[in-house]
């Protein structure tokens, strides 16, 4: 695909892509004459096309053309998942390269729901950001000894007001108080990954905005003036809570003059926090997207599998149904209890919901617990 123009111009020329039934043929090279591996690769190819022809026609032109690298990835990683069945129309070497013609039966409303889901749900956001302004001798945090302040801190004022509008929601800091204990060693304004992991867990926060920000005076703005400019530095970066793993960075510098040292050094912090803002959020949600198409491994524990058939019909409807899974082992069936790995493509709470929702041929399953490597759950056998 070469863009956005691409994918609109294929979805307003297709006639059938809003019944989810389309036609489209998938190509692959031949690489040292293995033909049954690039048969294998031109359905895929041809998987890939019907979904996206299919997601031209859920998705608005505006989300498209600003976010198409996403949608592009979102459909590259779970495309086989969205067909559910499909018809080899006409198929043949040709040249060096294989084609195969398919008639795709593509679930439009599962694809639409994933992809509202891609551009609705971001995450649960905690700023633990230091600032120091002109006049202040430390830095001020709310983490510190009285364990959470409802003090918002400038920066995150202005992350809110940037970042609430598209979807994120922010932990309040003044609900946490008597809630969040925070150990000794915590209370500082230098955080580490693991540090700001663990406090951001224990708010129940899916990322943390970590980093400092401090105000200088650089001086008046020109001789004989008593206006003064004020920089303020930040240098942020955002963990994952699941990971640890560090998902953005990003450094700037804001300025602003003024005759008050402390009101230069606020307005100077808003301007860092409009600049960096934007720049962080963009880089926190390509990684984000990334990771929930992303492979992981998950131990799924289904309590109410009575026998071998039940653990069969569990095996087939994942291997065949559900979304975003490549591969299952039953590692063993013990007191009603079968024990599974899984290797799939979204989060653990993205593939819990689309569990959930899917109907095996006798039962259902009911989710009961999720963390990030592990979902357990009970067989449903209700109609």
């Amino acid at each position: 695909m070469g863009g956005a123009a691409l994918l609109l111009s294929v979805a307003l020329s297709a006639p059938g892509a809003a019944s989810g039934s389309v036609t489209v043929t998938g190509v692959a090279a031949v690489v040292d004459n293995d033909v049954p591996l690039a048969r294998d690769r031109a359905l895929d190819d041809a998987k890939r096309k019907a979904v996206e022809q299919v997601a031209g026609t859920r998705v608005s032109a505006e989300t498209v053309a600003e976010d198409f690298q996403l949608v592009s990835d979102r459909i590259y990683a779970r495309a086989s998942g969205f067909v559910r069945n499909y018809e080899i129309l006409g198929e043949g070497r040709e040249g060096e390269t294989y084609e195969v013609r398919v008639k795709a039966n593509v679930d439009g409303e599962a694809l639409k729901a994933d992809l509202d889901l891609l551009f609705a749900t971001k995450p649960r956001v905690i700023v633990l950001v230091a600032e120091q302004n002109i006049g202040s001798s430390r830095p001020n945090f709310w983490w510190g000894s009285s364990g959470a302040s409802a003090n918002l801190s400038l920066l995150q004022t202005s992350l809110i007001g940037e970042w609430q509008p598209v979807g994120y929601t922010f932990i309040d800091p003044g609900m946490l108080a008597g809630k969040l204990e925070v150990a000794a060693p915590l209370q500082t304004p230098e955080l580490s990954n693991a540090a700001a992991q663990r406090l951001a867990a224990d708010a129940d926060a899916d990322v943390a905005v970590v980093g400092q920000v401090l105000v200088n005076d650089a001086g008046p703005v020109m001789e004989g003036v008593t206006m003064h400019a004020y920089h303020a530095v930040g240098t942020l970066r955002v963990v994952g809570v699941d990971t640890g793993k560090i998902l953005a960075v990003a450094e700037d510098t804001g300025v602003a003059a003024h005759i008050d040292p402390n009101l230069g050094g606020r307005l100077a912090i808003k301007a860092l926090a409009k600049k960096i803002g934007p720049k962080l959020q963009k880089n926190l949600l390509e990684k984000w997207v990334s990771e929930a198409s992303s492979s992981r491994e998950i131990e799924l524990v289904i309590d109410g599998v009575k026998n071998g058939k039940d653990a069969r019909i569990l095996e087939r409807g994942l291997t065949e149904s559900v979304r975003g899974v490549e591969s299952v082992h039953v590692r063993r069936r013990r007191k009603g209890r079968a024990y599974l790995t899984l290797k799939v493509k979204a989060r653990s709470q993205d593939f819990a919901r689309d569990l959930e929702g899917h109907r095996f041929e006798a039962f259902s399953i009911r989710v009961n617990d999720v963390s990030r490597t592990k979902i357990a759950g009970t067989v449903d056998r209700s109609p």
